[in-house]
């Protein structure tokens, strides 16, 4: 089955729609409110721009190395919450916000451990040219649908379905998530800039961290809900379900 664009973005925004409520309140404790709290509590390096390689690496490394337990906790809850969402979004869920967070808890450790398992496959593709790593990122894309809509509690078995809902399109799930990470990035990166120029005219050059921290953490996290959408999208359409979404979910 070709994958089509457009009646996987129009599947996107309806699934967006016709679960905002659960979403939303899932992704404002798990996604919004850790990642403002990180950006608020846990200063970024700061860089004078003419650092050399071994010195980036030492900054990096002793940032990493003071933050490790933020940075794990954090990664940690918006894992969940991420999780939670596809609860929300899939194909054969109809449950209330409590169920899907009591869902996601049960099958976190599997999501963690196929995540691991893609990160080993990937990473010499990302180390040899970087497109093969690209490559196979977009085969294992369904992977957390497949988990939640499935029940598939066999990590390495929910990759194999992922792959196999992919095959000959695994260039046009990269191209497609590529075209919305790099518009996404893009809008992301101008509305942070343009609240930089708004928070920054008034304080001389101090801006408001609070302020600016906000809304990095508003746009982050509208992306991220974004992405879920479509990837449950993909897996609805590659799946060989071609009913509208308010079908799906009526």
């Amino acid at each position: 089955m070709k994958l089509n664009y457009m009646q996987c973005w129009n599947g996107a925004m309806g699934l967006l729609v016709a679960h905002k409520e659960a979403i939303l309140a899932i992704a404002g404790v798990f996604i919004f409110l850790p990642t403002l709290l990180f950006a608020q509590y846990v200063v970024p390096p700061v860089l004078n721009g003419d650092e050399d390689g071994s010195t980036m690496i030492a900054i990096y490394s002793a940032y990493f190395s003071e933050n490790s337990f933020s940075i794990m906790i954090s990664n940690l809850v918006i894992s969940f919450g991420s999780l939670a969402i596809y609860f929300s979004l899939a194909p054969s869920r109809n449950g209330t916000v409590a169920e899907d967070l009591v869902a996601a808890l049960k099958m976190f450790l599997i999501y963690l451990l196929a995540n691991l398992a893609i990160g080993i496959i990937a990473l010499p593709g990302f180390l040899l040219f970087i497109v093969p790593g690209l490559y196979l990122t977009a085969r294992f894309l369904l992977v957390p649908v497949v988990i939640v809509d499935q029940r598939e509690r066999n990590p390495i078995e929910a990759l194999k379905k992922s792959w196999a809902l992919t095959k000959s399109n695994g260039f046009s799930v990269l191209l497609f998530v590529l075209i919305i990470a790099v518009v996404g990035t893009i809008t992301i990166g101008v509305l942070e800039a343009v609240t930089g120029v708004i928070t920054r005219l008034p304080t001389s050059g101090a801006g408001w961290p609070f302020v600016e921290n906000l809304v990095a953490a508003l746009t982050g996290t509208a992306f991220q809900l974004v992405l879920a959408a479509v990837i449950t999208s993909i897996y609805i359409e590659l799946n060989g379900s071609n009913n509208k979404v308010s079908e799906i979910f009526s």
